[in-house]
């Protein structure tokens, strides 16, 4: 039966992705993967460390599956940036001690997950860091990139179940604010606009 196995294996690594492929997707995908790590470490150096490391880990481990290849990048990039700052992440656990989510809605990932992901990187990194510390925005970052459950981002950040719960609390509320002002500003514009066009132009007119 030696030949169904040489086959099979044949077949099997047909479907995994290449050394040139995962080069390729990091190369693509590398303003995604930056912002990524950037919003996890709050530094760009780091942010951009932590994406060749990641690409270093894919290669050098069991290749992944070509079709989950960009999926698969970004945990590995995730991951590398959770490495890189986890002292920093774990120092913010005692301000969640005595704070609990009482948001329903925030234990799931919920369908709208790719919106999410959306107005996160329609922000301003650096706005983001400045609103958000470093153990929120990982909770944000792997709720709304990769869709991690509560208890996968405690063992990811290695900090408790609560601990994850208030965070993500804070990093949702946060997220919902700033979507309902970006709906805001958005409504007032086309408000605006509307009004400027009803409005007749009066400038450069004379009797």
């Amino acid at each position: 039966m030696s030949w169904f196995h040489e086959k099979t294996n044949g077949a099997e690594s047909r479907d995994h992705a290449s050394e040139s492929e995962i080069l390729a997707c990091f190369r693509d995908e590398r303003d995604l993967m930056f912002r990524l790590a950037l919003l996890i470490a709050g530094d760009t150096a780091i942010a951009e460390q932590c994406v060749v490391n990641a690409c270093e880990t894919t290669i050098q481990g069991r290749s992944p599956f070509r079709d989950w290849l960009t999926d698969w990048a970004k945990s590995a990039t995730i991951t590398s940036a959770i490495t890189k700052t986890g002292n920093a992440i774990r120092c913010c656990e005692p301000a969640y001690a005595n704070l609990h989510c009482t948001h329903s809605e925030h234990f799931s990932c919920g369908n709208d997950a790719e919106q999410r992901m959306s107005v996160v990187f329609g922000i301003d990194p650096s706005a983001l860091i400045a609103e958000l510390d470093p153990l929120a925005r990982a909770v944000l970052v792997l709720r709304t990139a990769i869709r991690a459950s509560i208890q996968d981002c405690a063992l990811r950040l290695n900090v408790s179940r609560s601990t994850v719960l208030a965070a993500n609390c804070r990093a949702m509320t946060w997220l919902h604010d700033t979507q309902r002002q970006r709906a805001s500003d958005e409504e007032a514009a086309v408000r605006t606009g509307a009004q400027s066009i009803r409005e007749p132009a009066h400038e450069g007119l004379s009797e």
